[in-house]
């Protein structure tokens, strides 16, 4: 490793080594990210715009510069929100919201459902109620770009053999065009070669106004690694220009990061690896990195791989072509970018209500930011 390549790894080991086994910081991020006032980061009740303002705020506390104006980069998709009394009953028994039920504003998986369905019913109103042998984890309410058809999947177990009444409330919005934003800052190196931080900070938003989704593990975690990285390389000049960009829009189809990639702040020519972190808790079975075979990114890998042989701080070190499952996968075709995930507990749950905080297993962190930074070489 050459000495310029030691530097921004030396300065950025030496401030995690500061706080060893402190996880205070990324926890407090945590747990402010997944709380009830987020409204789980969706677009209902603006709850994405919640969020940005409080990871605005922190990069400015850091000392991070910003990349746009007040940190944001601003963009618009079309998305649902569900802000409102949310209820079902059928033969008048009322369902539990996410238990018993959950709403799929989309078409992507409705004709695959009304196909393998034990029971369906279309409402007057166009609204399909599908029984199912279980409910679906993609992500409930924010859907894709889509106004109608609506589907609700209902556990068949929980639906009578004659159902002679149903009573939907269904408060689903259509938003077309909201507005929403990145947030985004760099700390500058000593050379203007880049060193890129991702996460995507948004989450499943809420189902009716009594069930929210905090997402610790997906993804207030990883967006409290990026902060944490920031903080970092706020504590000396590093080598390398640091850039640190946190999205929202990924849960409605990597909205947020395809926009970074296409209206560019940074000249991606410049950027040595952009590394995103989603779903950071946990990581008992190790960590998988997704984009690992590309030509640009697999000698990165490869030194990963090599860290870890020494440390032994991941279990394993899986890999993964490339996919559009993260926030990636937009700059994959700019400049090197992998995606890292942890393996196997401790967390709350995908997609689910359960996903809190006091649910996040930590007890790896330090050891993977460590292999992380280790990888940043010539």
């Amino acid at each position: 490793m050459k000495k310029t390549s030691l530097l921004i790894a030396f300065v950025l080991l030496s401030a995690l080594s500061a706080f060893p086994q402190d996880t205070s910081y990324v926890r407090h991020i945590i747990k402010e990210l997944s709380s009830q006032r987020m409204y789980g980061r969706g677009a209902s009740y603006h709850g994405d715009s919640v969020a940005a303002a409080f990871l605005a705020d922190q990069l400015a506390k850091l000392g991070v510069r910003p990349l746009s104006p007040g940190y944001l980069q601003h963009y618009r998709y079309s998305c649902y929100t569900n802000e409102g009394p949310l209820s079902l009953t059928i033969n008048g028994d009322t369902l539990t919201p996410f238990s018993h039920y959950r709403i799929y504003p989309s078409k992507r998986h409705l004709q695959k459902r009304l196909e393998s369905a034990s029971w369906k019913k279309q409402l007057k109103d166009g609204t399909w109620l599908i029984g199912v042998n279980q409910l679906d984890t993609y992500s409930p309410i924010v859907g894709e770009l889509e106004s109608n058809p609506v589907f609700v999947e209902v556990l068949d177990s929980l639906i009578p053999k004659r159902v002679k009444k149903v009573d939907l409330h269904l408060p689903l919005q259509y938003r077309e065009n909201y507005r929403s934003q990145n947030v985004v800052g760099y700390v500058p190196g000593i050379i203007d070669s880049m060193v890129v931080f991702t996460a995507h900070y948004d989450h499943c938003g809420i189902m009716g106004d009594g069930i929210y989704f905090p997402g610790a593990h997906d993804n207030a975690s990883g967006s409290a690694a990026v902060l944490d990285l920031a903080r970092m390389a706020t504590l000396q000049k590093p080598y390398y220009t640091m850039v640190f960009m946190l999205f929202s829009g990924e849960e409605s189809g990597l909205t947020g990061s395809r926009h970074a990639a296409q209206n560019p702040l940074i000249d991606y020519s410049k950027v040595k690896l952009l590394c995103n972190i989603d779903m950071f808790c946990g990581g008992d079975e190790g960590l998988m990195v997704f984009n690992a075979n590309a030509d640009n990114t697999q000698p990165f890998v490869n030194r990963l791989i090599a860290a870890n042989e020494q440390s032994h701080a991941a279990q394993v070190i899986k890999s993964r072509e490339n996919s559009p499952n993260s926030d990636h996968y937009y700059f994959s075709s700019l400049c090197p970018s992998i995606f890292i995930l942890t393996m196997g507990q401790r967390y709350g749950g995908y997609h689910n209500p359960a996903d809190t905080c006091q649910a996040c297993g930590l007890d790896h962190y330090n050891d993977f930011i460590k292999l992380i930074l280790s990888i940043i070489t010539d």
